[in-house]
C-alpha cells in the first residue's frame, strides 16, 4: 500500500494566522524579515503579520473595493504595493506613514481592477501591474520609494515585534516610539511623480 500522502508531505510546522473577512488573493514574505508576511482579501484589507503571533501586527485599509494582489519592494524593507478592484495600486512606505498609502496610481482608464503587481528585482525603480483591460503596464518610481531609507531595517524588526494590531485609524500614533516617521500631508499621495514606461 502507498503511504498517505499527508504523511509524505505535511509541514512538520504550522502557523494558523487570524484569517481575513474574505477570500485571500495575495500573500508575500518580506525579503528582509523572514517571519513578516503580507496578505490581501477581499475584505478590503491588507495585514502584515508575524507568522509566530497568530494576530496581525498590522491592518491597513487603502479602499473599500477588494484587494487582489500584493508584493514587497525588494529595495526598500517598510514599502510594499497593493492591486484592488477599483483600477488602483497603492503603495505604501511605512517609513513615512503607517496609515495611509504615499502613492495612489490609477491604473486603469475604466477602473477595472489590477490583478497582478511585482517590482523588478534588479531595478529598484521600475515596478510592474497586470490588470483587467487586459495591459501589462510597467512604472518608473520615485528615487524616495526605491532608495532605502537610514534605520529602515531597524524599523522592520520594530514593526515585526509590535504586540497588537493596529488600524488605518490609528496609524499615525507614533507615541511607542516605533521609529516611523508620520511625513508631511503634501507628501503622501504623490501620482505626478510617478510615470508609465515611455514616458522615461
Amino acid at each position: 500500500a502507498s503511504p498517505d500522502q499527508d504523511l509524505l508531505f505535511r509541514s512538520p510546522v504550522a502557523f494558523p494566522l487570524a484569517p481575513h473577512g474574505g477570500p485571500v488573493y495575495g500573500a508575500h514574505f518580506s525579503p528582509f524579515h523572514r517571519n513578516v508576511v503580507l496578505s490581501v482579501s477581499t475584505d478590503s484589507s491588507v495585514r502584515i503579520y508575524n507568522v509566530l503571533n497568530p494576530r496581525p501586527l498590522l491592518v491597513l485599509e487603502p479602499t473599500t473595493a477588494s484587494l487582489f494582489a500584493c508584493a514587497w519592494s525588494p529595495f526598500r524593507p517598510l514599502v510594499f504595493a497593493v492591486a484592488a478592484a477599483d483600477g488602483n495600486l497603492y503603495i505604501y512606505d511605512l517609513k513615512r506613514n503607517k496609515g495611509r498609502p504615499e502613492v495612489t496610481l490609477k491604473v486603469t482608464t475604466d477602473k477595472s481592477a489590477v490583478y497582478s503587481v511585482a517590482f523588478n528585482p534588479r531595478s529598484s525603480e521600475l515596478l510592474t501591474t497586470a490588470d483587467g483591460q487586459g495591459v501589462v503596464k510597467v512604472w518608473r518610481l520615485s528615487g524616495a520609494l526605491s532608495t532605502m531609507a537610514p534605520r529602515e531595517l531597524e524599523a522592520l524588526d520594530a514593526l515585526a515585534t509590535t504586540r497588537a494590531a493596529a488600524t488605518a485609524d490609528d496609524g499615525d500614533d507614533d507615541s511607542e516610539g516605533d521609529g516611523y516617521g508620520d511625513g508631511d500631508d503634501d507628501n503622501r499621495r504623490r501620482e505626478s511623480d510617478n510615470e508609465e514606461a515611455g514616458g522615461f
